[in-house]
């Protein structure tokens, strides 16, 4: 495939708009090096900057990225052939200090090693002038005593250490700073963090993706507030300088000196505060006007504190020592902050905003000449952040085991920043805002990602009707769009939490079990990513794309350990999302942030997705090597996910090291005496990357196919082309399916009474039945297969839970004194079991429609 379209995954406000995207390309397609254009609709070939994300085993080109600031308003069309030479271009330098500068014909921006995130930024615009930034944070450490309790409070400033240009244009610069906050009176040092810079030619924005990581005692510091602060410069009439906050529909817009003289409105007046411009008071014409205008107090500080997900204050006073007042109060911001005077018009707009509430927006010194606009992504006038565990000793039966350890886990925000060349006017704000709010993102029809196989075909919807059912497809989305109401109905919100779900109901609380063990968060269990993501693929739909981005940034940051002891590794499903004594490979693998990555090119992601490739090193305290080096590692998950993030390093880098370690364990599987079968243990040897048989043991059979392992496995043998390795996957398959008797026959014995335990939970297993049906040609199997997928739910942890036929919830109205609020719940819903069932369905799906393409 060649050429394809390309359109908005929703709609634009502003006219153009500044964007990255991912193209997929099918093996063999597209040379490394070979020319391709992007058209729009009237065959205008469009500039566009673009690099190679992925390869095919071959060398061909698997995933593009490319950026651009293009026309909303139309689609566009990619294409192989010559492209169109920049004709807005921006240009970024590093020097040998470490200085980084970027200038296009809007903007100039410099960046240093030290104590700013930003030395200078300024519009291009005459009689503007530049900004600066700097990053802050406050620890509140807590002495809690039997009659007394003392906190103190430090400010951190953000240290720069080192400062990467990582493209350099000509139509996109990203700039990446990485450094760690600092106590300049004793030199403490916490949350290192790593910022990245986007510059785009042709634009006034610049978005700023914030990331940090907790490394703190949990036990004394609460994380009390975490800002980017930008130091502005200010000038001219204080009726001039306006301060603007968006609301749920509107914006609360004021200037600093109102010029309100009564209840005469003067045309001024209303330019001023309804058309959002500069007025010139004509002292003689309009000497009672400029009179009252001078005498009316002016107001320095405006605050809007998100602090909770349903409610929002603005605040303001005219100096320190002041009081504050209240101006007004609303439900959900839309997050983003104005400045405009005669010296500096900026907008800074925050993704997420309410969602990930206690967020708060600041202007300070509003009247002054250097007036201060802050963005803080974790408010400094909410309750300081505890990270302690909720209880001090484990409980056995309610996957309880207690591991309360934040020390390594990450949160990242999106931000940008607009500098204007005029006073926009409250109508553009607010178009700006709701921009941020959603996803500027070009994708392809869902048809090009299927006939590309970049993500292989096992999720592929049947090309013909009779191999699917239709109440099974809406189920799919039927799960996902119930998620999505009980996020909201049970206001899973708030900075460490939203982007997650929870894993089991309790009928009789009429609540999720949020207070019980392991039964609270689901952090990454039984990959509900991969549902949401196969699901968006196969739509396209904007809504599930919301849903599943957020999951991606919960569960890549927060889920994940980025330093420390843990490094590499994840926290499995806990009251807290770091509270499990299990910390494993399985939660913190690249297989669920791949499609992210290669849709947005997220530059964060790809990180994380980097730093876990080596994740076969990491160790957990359960975890003993033995005399030559070896661990004991099951195929699934812990193999399972090592060849994820191998896979992923191998494809983004050809870097046939990782290739390699994929290859010498399959090889060692296919030596066992049932290959894959053999045993859900191995022993790993991480310097040969080799499967050593151990012999009967510990059998989990359940666990090496529910997080994960048969997606990266049907993907992989796709990748590869191993015909063994199929008959590996279908043998295991079919031992799954085969009766106790049955399963001790065909292993020689090796499967019986006193290990057959280990092959309960077929439910999990579904899609595993329908390649042994597959690619044994075997009819049965795959009908045995479809059998199962349509047996009735029950309370167990392997069924969705109460659902119709068609995915749709059953609900029952929970009487109003039964709950603190108006509520109707599903009697019982199992996230583990929806997760599964979901997969399982996907998958049986287009193996039967490849059972029909074999007849």
């Amino acid at each position: 495939m060649s050429e394809f379209n390309l359109h908005w995954l929703t709609p634009r406000k502003a006219s153009e708009a500044a964007v990255s995207f991912g193209t997929p390309w099918v093996r063999g397609g597209l040379l490394p090096g070979e020319s391709i254009r992007l058209l729009d609709e009237a065959g205008n070939v469009k500039p566009v900057q673009t690099k190679i994300n992925a390869y095919w085993p071959d060398g061909t080109v698997k995933w593009l990225l490319h950026s651009a600031v293009l026309d909303t308003t139309q689609g566009h069309r990619m294409s192989k052939g010559e492209g169109a030479p920049a004709t807005k271009s921006l240009i970024a330098s590093q020097n040998l200090d470490g200085t980084v500068t970027v200038e296009s014909e809007l903007l100039s921006c410099t960046m240093a090693t030290g104590n700013e995130l930003i030395s200078s930024i300024t519009r291009k615009t005459e009689g503007q002038s530049h900004l600066s930034a700097q990053l802050i944070a406050f620890i509140e450490n807590r002495d809690e005593q039997e009659d007394a309790e003392t906190v103190t409070i430090h400010k951190l400033i953000g240290v720069t250490k080192r400062i990467t240009l990582e493209e350099s244009g000509p139509l996109r610069a990203v700039v990446k700073a990485e450094g760690t906050h600092s106590y300049i009176k004793d030199g403490m040092q916490r949350f290192p963090f790593t910022i990245r810079l986007y510059f785009y030619a042709g634009s006034d924005e610049v978005r700023i993706v914030h990331s940090f990581i907790y490394d703190g005692d949990e036990n004394i510091d609460f994380l009390k507030g975490l800002a980017v602060q930008f130091h502005m410069q200010a000038g001219g009439e204080l009726w001039n300088r306006h301060v603007g906050f968006t609301g749920d529909t509107g914006m609360f817009y004021e200037a600093v000196q109102p010029i309100y003289i009564g209840k005469d409105v003067h045309p001024l007046y209303e330019k001023q505060q309804v058309d959002g411009q500069f007025i010139t008071i004509d002292p003689v014409k309009d000497e009672k006007l400029l009179e009252h205008a001078r005498d009316n107090a002016y107001w320095g500080s405006f605050q809007l504190q998100q602090d909770s997900c349903e409610h929002y204050s603005v605040v303001k006073r005219t100096k320190p020592g002041c009081a504050y007042i209240p101006a007004v109060q609303g439900n959900r911001s839309k997050g983003a902050v104005f400045f405009g005077c005669e010296r500096t018009i900026v907008a800074v707009g925050i993704k997420d905003f309410w969602q990930k509430c206690p967020m708060s927006l600041e202007v300070t010194g509003a009247a002054d000449d250097q007036p201060v606009l802050t963005v803080w992504l974790r408010s400094k006038n909410a309750e300081a952040y505890d990270f302690r565990a909720y209880d001090t000793v484990s409980h056995q039966y309610s996957y309880g085991d207690l591991d309360n350890h934040p020390q390594g886990i990450a949160n990242t925000n999106e931000m940008v920043v607009k500098l204007f060349d005029c006073m926009p006017g409250k109508k553009a704000i607010l178009n700006f805002a709701e921009d941020v709010q959603t996803d500027a993102l070009l994708i392809t029809d869902v048809s090009v990602y299927e006939q590309t196989n970049v993500f292989g075909t096992y999720w592929c919807q049947p090309k013909e009707e009779r191999y699917r059912t239709e109440g099974n497809e809406q189920a799919v989305l039927g799960f996902i769009d119930f998620y999505r109401q009980e996020i909201e109905q049970r206001k899973w919100y708030g900075f460490w939490d939203y982007g997650d779900v929870m894993h089991t109901y309790d009928p009789v609380r009429h609540c999720w079990l949020y207070d019980v063990g392991g039964y609270a968060w689901q952090n990454t269990e039984l990959c509900n990513t991969y549902v949401n993501w196969l699901a968006f693929l196969r739509t396209g739909d904007y809504e599930i794309y919301r849903f599943a981005r957020a999951m991606t940034r919960h569960t890549s940051e927060v889920d994940t350990y980025h330093l420390g002891k843990y490094a590499m590794l994840g926290s499995r499903h806990n009251v807290r999302h770091w509270g499990c004594k299990w910390k494993e490979v399985r939660i913190s693998m690249a297989g669920h942030h791949r499609f992210f990555y290669y849709l947005t090119g997220d530059e964060r992601i790809g990180d994380i997705m980097d730093f876990v490739k080596d994740s076969d090193l990491a160790r957990r305290d359960d975890q003993i090597e033995d005399e030559l080096g070896r661990i004991q590692a099951r195929t699934g998950p812990d193999w399972s996910s090592f060849v994820s993030n191998w896979m992923t390093r191998w494809e983004r880098f050809q870097d046939t090291v990782y290739r390699d370690k994929i290859l010498t364990g399959i090889r060692s599987l296919k030596n066992a005496p049932n290959r894959l079968s053999s045993g859900s243990h191995f022993l790993y040897n991480s310097q040969t990357s080799e499967m050593g048989y151990i012999g009967e043991g510990t059998y989990q059979y359940h666990m090496v196919v529910c997080f994960g392992a048969p997606e990266i496995w049907f993907e992989l043998v796709e990748l590869i082309e191993d015909e063994e390795f199929k008959d590996m996957l279908a043998q295991f398959g079919n031992y799954y399916a085969m009766t106790p008797e049955e399963r001790q026959e065909a292993s020689y014995g090796l499967f019986n009474e006193s290990n057959d335990h280990a092959w309960r939970g077929e439910r999990f297993a579904i899609r595993m039945f329908a390649y042994a049906g597959y690619w044994y040609r075997n009819a049965g199997r795959m009908q045995q297969a479809l059998e199962m997928l349509s047996q009735a739910a029950d309370s167990s942890s392997n069924t969705p839970g109460h659902f119709d036929g068609s995915g749709k919830p059953v609900f029952t109205i929970v009487a109003n004194t039964e709950y603190v609020r108006s509520i109707r719940e599903v009697k019982y819903v199992n996230t583990n079991g929806i997760s599964q069932w979901s997969l399982n369905y996907i998958e049986t799906a287009r193996l039967r429609e490849m059972i029909g393409e074999q007849q």
